[in-house]
């Protein structure tokens, strides 16, 4: 009877509000949940902007429709700030733009449960405001003890005065919430797996990892490759990807191997700039990296979470080639566990690129690595285990 009651309660409908920033490596790693909750019964609405209503839409979402002042497809300029206060100001800036959006926007269809990307900090303030059950969802790193040595966190003035800026605005807003309710929220679903995160053995139990959890996007288009040869996928995804010298580096690199090389090289990019593309190459601006990684044998990466967690759950060997923020800590961290090598993406050779190809793709202690990472992903629980974390907090 116990388990007759759970069920029912299970499929009772609830209003659920997921809340985003408007970047693809933040979007795109919740949207299966969003997709096994409306198939539960739930009602799931999605604050997001323009730039990806058509993609919650496509998962089940209602778009919920607001203007963010931070960089994205349509946006001014697509480069965030290297510097850790800029970027923590820039949040800031945004939460007090959007926050007063989300609270028009949900006057009238309060939420039973709010579920916030880790950056959507408006989304916090108002779960606070309203007194609804809230948890973060955290497509990367999330923080715990001995974290601070890998990404080498100093608490400069500069750092202190910011996080005051952050209580004074909370304090404004008459929310008792701080900034240390910002960097270590109370409850988190982290969608990687824990090996993968930075001493993650010490991560508070207040976190989940439940590892990717990845859907089709039929939306992006479908993918088949051609014929019998490897597949190699480069991309180094939707920011940072303006690299032409690289992608011409890739082109002298691969030319004459018996593989399959398609190679995304983003919307800043006329494919006309590389000059002659060898036969081999398909070459294009945006390609549906989930399909075609489910065919792939190699993943050239620039190593954000997003599309090295892909790389992860098709067990493809990874090339890292960082380009900004946390890419770096993510590209050490694939070669400290076997998942692959990394490279200099400015000074790299198109030799050490084929070198690098050819390490991965014949290392077998990569390939049994690749193989456990693989596991541990299954066992984590995906989906299933996120939505009886949310289900439980209705």
């Amino acid at each position: 009877m116990a388990k007759m009651a759970q069920n029912s309660y299970r499929t009772r409908p609830a209003h659920i509000a997921f809340v985003s920033i408007p970047a693809h490596g933040h979007v795109n790693p919740g949207l299966g949940l969003v997709t096994e909750l409306v198939s539960r019964g739930h009602r799931v609405s999605y604050a997001t902007t323009d730039d990806f209503a058509a993609q919650v839409a496509e998962a089940g979402a209602i778009p919920v429709r607001y203007t963010s002042l931070l960089p994205g497809p349509s946006a001014a300029t697509q480069e965030w700030p290297d510097e850790e206060v800029a970027a923590q100001m820039m949040f800031l800036a945004e939460t007090k733009a959007v926050l007063p959006q989300l609270e028009r926007a949900y006057a009238a269809d309060r939420p039973d449960l709010i579920v916030y990307d880790v950056a959507a900090f408006p989304a916090l303030v108002l779960a606070e405001k309203w007194r609804l059950p809230c948890i973060q969802l955290s497509p990367t790193h999330v923080y715990a003890d001995g974290i601070e040595e890998a990404f080498d966190i100093e608490l400069t003035p500069e750092k202190v005065a910011v996080r005051a800026r952050y209580d004074e605005y909370f304090a404004q807003q008459g929310v008792e919430l701080t900034f240390h309710d910002v960097a270590v929220p109370r409850r988190c679903i982290v969608t990687i797996p824990r090996t993968f995160q930075y001493s993650g053995d010490r991560a508070a139990d207040s976190f989940t990892f439940v590892g990717p959890m990845l859907t089709e996007r039929a939306l992006q288009g479908d993918w088949q490759a051609p014929d019998s040869r490897p597949v190699l996928v480069i991309s180094l995804g939707s920011a940072y990807n303006e690299r032409l010298a690289f992608y011409r580096k890739c082109l002298r690199a691969f030319a004459d191997l018996d593989w399959h090389v398609v190679m995304s090289v983003g919307q800043s990019v006329d494919p006309a700039e590389l000059g002659e593309i060898p036969s081999n190459f398909e070459v294009r601006q945006w390609i549906p990296q989930l399909r075609v990684l489910s065919q792939a044998s190699a993943f050239i990466t620039h190593a954000g979470m997003g599309g090295t967690m892909e790389g992860l759950y098709h067990e493809v060997p990874l090339i890292a080639v960082p380009q900004a923020a946390e890419q770096f800590l993510n590209a050490a961290r694939i070669e400290e566990l076997g998942l692959g090598v990394q490279v200099d993406g400015e000074t790299v050779t198109p030799e050490q690129l084929r070198a690098a190809l050819q390490k991965v793709s014949t290392d077998e202690r990569i390939r049994l690595r690749l193989k456990e990472m693989r596991q541990e992903i299954r066992e984590s629980g995906g989906l299933r285990r996120a939505v009886e974390i949310l289900e439980a907090l209705l």
